[in-house]
């Protein structure tokens, strides 16, 4: 039953030491409030960085073309090579049913190398790379015109292209949307059908998506003269052979097939994509926990300051407590007045500084919303709501706690020795 003089008393105790108390659970809302705040900026740095890696297929390897380090089988260092269509055939033979995606990648002419790009109005050194269509959902881009390569493209070896958003603004400045435009490369014409946009960073697949050219796989190699050849591939592999225990017997396939030494580390780059993801995963369950850390440890000061006010509380109201214990009042009514006056402190204060921060996370993402909008390292920062519940959870028994102590104090006061306090 609701006991209205008691919380009356309770709340006038308050009252009678405002600015204590203000100052006081100042502590508690700023506790909280940084706790909300760390929480949310965790929460929007892995929707940014890990919510874009995990809609990349999962079970998947990559294997990069290098140059020879180290002399094999009569082969001597600094042999440039590729990846060509016969891997596939083999890894195919070796593990039947292994493969269900394949993706190419042929830098052109050769890695880290750029054609001259001309349009109606500019010219430009770039990167360009023939590409599968299947590699817009393995990297994270976005396509903000037109569309992305397709089967058909590939299989007609048609003339077209993809540019990156930055590559646009520089060949075609005037144009909101270069789409239907043409562009040369090295004495060849391609027809734009999309305009990309790269959404992360901290992931390459290929190519900068927003600073590149892409043409249809086929094509590139075979204007290029480099039919059957590619400089990066991407294999999605099916569930019976997961990456982890795979990715390394077929790079020792390939290995085997180009006469490449087992040991030669930049020869051929094996990568298990889900590694990487896990790895990531890592990363973030650390930040989470160093959050956690900071902004409990923020709290727990505040509930100390809690619990320091309420001891010179009690030493200031030893004489009330003598004379309500020589009244007869029980020592549950006494401990339990202090802790509720610790609490009512404690909850409040926690539950501004909770509103105050998810409300201040808000206006952060409404202001930075257009330009989170295509990705990066931080997305949609927010509390979710168990987080949420978990922090009040745990300011209601650290505020009983911080009562407790000062409670436990008073009833260790004796009444006459109390009554004589002055």
């Amino acid at each position: 039953m609701f006991d209205k003089d008691f919380w009356q008393e309770v709340l006038q105790t308050i009252q009678q030491q405002k600015w204590r108390s203000l100052m006081t659970a100042f502590g508690i809302f700023w506790g909280l409030l940084m706790l909300m705040f760390l929480i949310g900026a965790g929460v929007g740095f892995q929707e940014g960085v890990v919510g874009q890696l995990r809609q990349m297929p999962s079970n998947a390897v990559a294997y990069i073309s290098g140059v020879t380090t180290l002399p094999y089988k009569g082969f001597e260092r600094g042999r440039s090579w590729n990846i060509d269509a016969g891997d596939i055939a083999a890894i195919q033979a070796k593990f039947p049913g292994a493969v269900r995606q394949v993706v190419y990648v042929k830098y052109l002419p050769a890695p880290d190398s750029t054609l001259t790009v001309t349009s109606a109005s500019a010219t430009d050194q770039l990167v360009v790379a023939g590409v599968s269509p299947f590699l817009a959902l393995m990297s994270p881009q976005r396509i903000v015109a037109g569309r992305y390569l397709d089967e058909f493209d590939c299989r007609e070896r048609r003339k077209v292209c993809v540019i990156g958003m930055e590559v646009a603004k520089t060949l075609f400045p005037a144009l909101a949307s270069p789409v239907g435009q043409r562009i040369n490369i090295a004495g060849t014409s391609y027809d734009i059908v999309g305009v990309t946009k790269k959404t992360n960073d901290m992931v390459n697949l290929g190519p900068n998506e927003s600073k590149s050219v892409f043409l249809p796989i086929t094509t590139a190699q075979y204007v290029f003269n480099a039919i059957g050849k590619t400089d990066r591939l991407f294999m999605v592999l099916d569930d019976r052979y997961p990456s982890a225990d795979y990715y390394q017997p077929i790079d020792a396939l390939i290995r085997q097939r180009h006469q490449l030494h087992p040991d030669d580390e930049t020869a051929l780059i094996p990568t298990d994509l889900k590694s990487q993801l896990n790895q990531f995963d890592i990363m973030i369950g650390g930040l989470n926990a160093l959050v956690w850390l900071v902004g409990l440890g923020t709290l727990l000061a505040g509930l100390i300051g809690i619990s320091n006010i309420m001891m010179v509380t009690v030493r200031e109201r030893t004489q009330e407590i003598g004379v309500r214990r020589a009244l007869g009042a029980e020592p549950w009514t006494i401990i339990r007045q202090i802790m509720c006056e610790s609490l009512v402190l404690t909850l409040s204060a926690g539950i501004v500084g909770i509103i105050a921060g998810v409300w201040g996370l808000y206006a952060v993402n409404r202001m930075t919303a257009a330009s989170m909008a295509d990705g990066g390292f931080f997305t949609n920062p927010h509390v979710p709501f168990i987080p949420a519940v978990v922090s009040l959870v745990i300011l209601i028994i650290g505020g009983l706690l911080a009562g407790f102590v000062p409670a436990k104090r008073a009833m260790a006061i004796k009444a006459i020795e109390a009554l004589r306090e002055e």
